[in-house]
């Protein structure tokens, strides 16, 4: 067209899956209850077109699902829920209040849904790139701003709004700038639980899905029968709108940059304040009615206690130094303001709100390298440097977002193994660093080990925000804790491991090990409930591997894993393993053939049925999987199957960790294929 070429790419995956009893069943927990026995058909479908110095692209989500329980179900899971509760002497309370927890549950999840989730129009030249719609960005290293695709963890949150990106360079002088603004867009569907995630109306994500009414059934002391009630619709989500920008300037030499970044959040706090206190207590149609016309989340963590958060940095990064090594050091500033009102006066306006709360992060990273040995070192020292959490409601019944907890517009860097599980919130306040060293004793074998020293004053207590100082209700003003208080906040930390990657039969086969222990202590010793008293705060020794035999032409074998032991006494009196292991037949590069083995030996894995039998100690988890890949498609069919992922039998549910951002994933029992077409 205009004499430049056309191009149309269409990518898009559908997932299948059947969720058969996945045996997490709890008395008393709804959500264990009704994620068993339901279907699901998941669709991303991405269309991208370029066309000179153009490229425009929209993705659209969809999500269905079948058996999904309904009324007259969740009422027999709520009598048998109540069942199991008496069974262990636990009172269950009015079968209708049962019922409608789970009606409350579901109202959320298993929601079928159809949206444009990310759309794009992008015009690029030399030394200058502008978007609109949807896009990524990082400052730095992750400290003032990040927002990315983590596939691993079901996260691709983007912005949606400008971007233009500005390099130029000037001899041996390079300059460049991003500004960029717009309000924060997270996938709105999770794929893991279900959950639907719902916005505040907000112009810019138009089809997006919106909250709906919340239907239960109350008792009425006059003549006792079930009347329905109505719980207007309310989001459990509010749109974030950041604004941020880079600037860089530098050349072979150094380079020195600069980040900011400010996050604004919806607030309507005074306003229902306003609304509620007009409300009787016993009215609840009226707290109903002005909860949904002016939603306000029950927050606990400082992120979200703030409606404004301002994060700023400048970095200095040294390509090369004596050409053996390079540096990078980034000082990073922030300020949470405008904090949620606690108070209003007899004229609606605030008269108490959390109080602000200023901090710093430092972050260096050197890399030496000379012959066969390379040595990496990291640190950080971070004081109330906080997590810029989404705006997410975390605990309302019937409207809910839980499973979106992790959602966070930037990624602090931890100087730590990137599949480390977080207890707390260590990097709020922690000190520390790791140091790493290679050798390399031939192009085919790698020798490696790292020691890594942290010590944290917010693992132990995450409510310990002002880190070394407190805040005084009494006088209003901020005090230092004293040396006491320090030290029963405080937790330190040795992380080590070493390991090995060996290549053999050129390269076609490799072995890749390693095996490595944490071991992190109070500082000063507590008492748990149900281990006594003890300093010992959390331990764990562990071996991962990845192997990869070269059997015969196209053909090799490979097992690859885990396996851990773990003590966290707070939560658990006795040490427990976990582990995984998955062995594959592959044909290269087109098949393979997966049996899988997982395992969980912890008492209570499973839980018990009554009060008699007692909990299972450890828990087997089977699985079988086919994978297909078409190298190089040139027929329809190879396209319309490009990527093919059966999955059948079990996964248990566990913590899983990228860089940092965990997540908690329910266990699977059941069958799930995905299939990737391109055109």
């Amino acid at each position: 067209m205009g004499g430049e070429p056309v191009t149309i790419d269409v990518t898009n995956t559908s997932i299948g899956a059947y969720h058969f009893d996945n045996r997490n069943t709890r008395p008393g927990n709804a959500l264990s209850r009704v994620d068993d026995n339901y279907g699901e058909h998941l669709d991303r479908l991405n269309i991208q077109a370029g066309w000179w110095r153009f490229r425009a692209g929209v993705r659209i989500d969809s999500a269905l699902y079948f058996n999904v329980p309904s009324n007259t179900k969740l009422r027999q899971l709520a009598a048998a829920d109540a069942a199991d509760l008496k069974a262990l002497g636990i009172d269950p309370g009015s079968l209708n209040d049962r019922a409608n927890d789970y009606y409350r549950e579901l109202n959320t999840r298993f929601v079928p849904t159809y949206y444009p989730s990310k759309l794009f129009a992008t015009y690029m030249q030399k030394g200058i790139e502008a978007t609109v719609g949807d896009f990524y960005a990082q400052l730095g290293r992750g400290l003032v701003f990040s927002v990315r695709k983590i596939d691993e963890l079901a996260i691709d949150t983007t912005i949606r709004g400008g971007k233009v990106v500005v390099d130029r360079r000037f001899g041996d002088l390079q300059a460049g700038a991003t500004v960029f603004a717009g309000q924060l867009n997270p996938l709105r569907i999770d794929e893991a639980s279900g959950r639907r995630l719902n916005g505040g109306n907000s112009p810019l994500f138009f089809a997006f899905p919106r909250a709906r009414d919340f239907q239960y059934y109350a008792i009425t002391s006059a003549d006792g029968q079930a009347q329905s009630v109505v719980d207007p619709a309310r989001p459990n989500y509010l749109e974030d709108t950041v604004y941020g920008g880079h600037v860089e300037l530098g050349g072979t030499v150094a380079k020195l940059g600069a980040n900011v970044s400010v996050l604004s959040r919806k607030s309507f706090t005074e306003s229902y304040l306003a609304c509620s206190r007009v409300c009787s207590p016993s009215d609840t149609n009226c707290q109903s009615r002005c909860a949904s016309e002016f939603p306000d989340f029950s927050q606990t963590d400082a992120s979200r206690l703030h409606n404004l958060i301002q994060t700023f940095s400048g970095t200095l990064s040294i390509p090369s130094i004596a050409k053996t090594a390079d540096a990078y050091v980034e000082i990073a500033g922030q300020r949470l303001k405008n904090g949620h009102v606690t108070e209003i006066d007899a004229s609606g306006v605030a008269s108490s709100r959390e109080p602000d709360i200023s901090g710093y992060a430092v972050y260096a990273n050197v890399n030496v390298r000379k012959g066969p040995v390379t040595l990496s070192l990291e640190g950080k020292h971070y004081r109330r440097f906080f997590p810029l959490s989404a705006n997410v409601d975390l605990v309302t019944p019937g409207f809910r977002g839980a499973e979106y907890s992790v959602l966070g517009y930037n990624q602090v860097p931890t100087a730590e193994p990137i599949y480390v599980e977080q207890l707390g919130s260590p990097n709020v306040c922690m000190t520390g660093g790791r140091a790493r060293g290679d050798y390399r004793f031939s192009p085919h074998v790698l020798a490696y080990g790292w020691v890594g020293r942290y010590s944290s004053r917010t693992e132990i207590n995450p409510t310990n925000n002002l880190c070394d100082r407190a805040y005084d209700n009494a006088t209003g003003k901020e005090r230092a804790r004293t040396a006491q208080e320090l030290a029963e906040n405080t937790s330190n930390t040795w992380d080590t491991a070493v390991g090995s990657e060996i290549l053999f039969d050129r390269g076609r086969s490799h072995s890749f090990a390693w095996i490595g222990a944490r071991l992190t202590d109070r500082e000063v010793a507590a008492v748990s409930p149900v281990a006594g008293e003890t300093s010992t705060f959390y331990r764990e020794g562990y071996i991962r591997y990845d192997v990869v035999k070269h059997l015969t032409g196209p053909y090799s074998l490979q097992v690859q894993g885990f396996h851990r032991h773990r003590y966290q006494p707070q939560e658990f009196g006795e040490p427990w393993n976990e582990g995984e292991n998955y062995t594959a037949l592959q044909w290269s590069p087109h098949f393979a053939g997966i049996v899988g083995y997982e395992y969980l030996a912890k008492t209570g894995c499973r839980p018990r049925a009554d009060a008699d039998s007692p909990d299972i100690k450890i828990c087997h988890f089977m699985s079988g999987g086919l994978q297909w890949r078409s190298a190089q498609p040139n027929s329809a069919i190879e396209r319309l199957f490009d990527t093919v992922n059966l999955f059948i039998g079990q996964r248990r549910g566990a913590i899983r960790c990228v860089s940092g951002v965990c997540r908690q994933f329910p266990p699977f029992e059941g069958a799930r294929i995905e299939i990737v077409s391109r055109f």
